[in-house]
């Protein structure tokens, strides 16, 4: 990283504004209107905005390169938005700023969750007390998942598998990724029932997996994965939700399910042993800090002496869309025949 200056200082500072109005206008959709331009006037009685509100927020969207404004009148999407912010984009990102919009107050409470050690509301209340976080959360997991499924996919050898379970499976974007590289092989996908209604509606009828896909529905803290039933054990993006002591459970967890031979497969951002790098990895952690009672970023030396400690062998890590700002590792883990 290179020395903050001043005029860096000035933009960090800012940086909030700029997000905010963001995620709000994601929220409300504002972008899929706008696919055709429209004066701030139809777009605040289409949206029932205040009028002299609406044109202080899309000029300052303009400003920000996310709109362009035709003389004082009419507004529409920039080539940016079109494309990754318009609902019926194939290239949709809004799901995912839905989410940060609605974990805004949890950010708020920042202040208090330093005190307290964690989260003053954990993600459970989110997932079972906030109208729409399920929905947004998993939706958008799934538009932000596809080139890392087809990495980690690619990396495991599963072509000697029958059965994985994709644990905490979210939007299954992962097993599927798995299923379509290896016709042979079979998957549990484990998560919460109120993730699972929403998981049935991303998955839709597949036919290239028919018969070879099982939602399960269950709390992988509290339930079992079962004893020498699977070949692959798959963790992916839930360790960062959890304590180290809930890690440690999941894992002993995944090497009593795996067969001889089998592997675990944990997915994650992974800090340096400084734990200031990356910086991606270093901010996420503050973002567990705010919404979940034990979780947060550990490193690649951490997941190691787990592995280690549950009697994994054979540990690798490989780098996960390498060189993007939010790059990820897989470690895999062996449970000797």
């Amino acid at each position: 990283m290179p020395a903050l200056n001043a005029a860096g200082l000035a933009d960090m500072i800012l940086g909030y504004r700029r997000a905010k109005i963001l995620f709000t206008a994601a929220y409300l959709d504002i972008f899929s209107c706008l696919d055709r331009p429209q004066t701030a006037g139809s777009l605040a009685r289409r949206l029932k905005l205040d009028l002299r509100a609406a044109e202080i927020f899309l000029d300052a969207l303009a400003a920000m390169g996310c709109l362009e404004k035709n003389g004082s009148r009419s507004y529409r999407n920039a080539p940016v938005s079109s494309r990754f912010l318009v609902r019926r984009s194939p290239e949709y990102l809004g799901h995912n700023l839905k989410y940060q919009e609605i974990l805004w107050d949890a950010w708020g409470e920042l202040r208090r969750c330093l005190e307290k050690g964690g989260a003053i509301r954990p993600l459970r209340h989110w997932l079972t007390r906030h109208d729409g976080f399920v929905e947004e959360y998993i939706r958008g997991m799934s538009d932000i998942a596809r080139r890392p499924a087809e990495e980690v996919a690619t990396i495991v050898d599963a072509s000697d598998a029958r059965d994985l379970i994709d644990v905490g499976a979210g939007p299954g974007v992962y097993s599927l990724a798995f299923l379509r590289r290896n016709p042979r092989l079979n998957a549990t996908l484990l998560d919460l029932p109120e993730t699972l209604r929403i998981t049935r509606g991303i998955l839709g009828r597949r036919a290239d997996v028919r018969g070879r896909l099982r939602l399960k529905s269950g709390d992988y803290l509290k339930d079992s994965l079962g004893s020498n039933c699977c070949d692959i054990v798959l963790l992916s993006h839930i360790t960062h939700d959890e304590s180290a002591q809930s890690n440690r459970l999941l894992i002993d967890k995944s090497y009593r399910a795996l067969r001889p031979g089998g592997r675990v497969v944990i997915h994650d951002f992974m800090l340096e042993p400084s734990r200031t790098s990356p910086e991606f990895g270093a901010l996420f952690a503050v973002h567990m800090l705010t919404y979940t009672s034990g979780g947060r970023t550990y490193t690649a030396q951490e997941y190691a002496r787990w592995l280690r400690e549950a009697g994994f062998k054979r540990l690798s890590r490989h780098a996960i869309c390498a060189g993007a700002p939010n790059a990820s590792y897989a470690m895999l883990g062996y449970k000797d025949c």
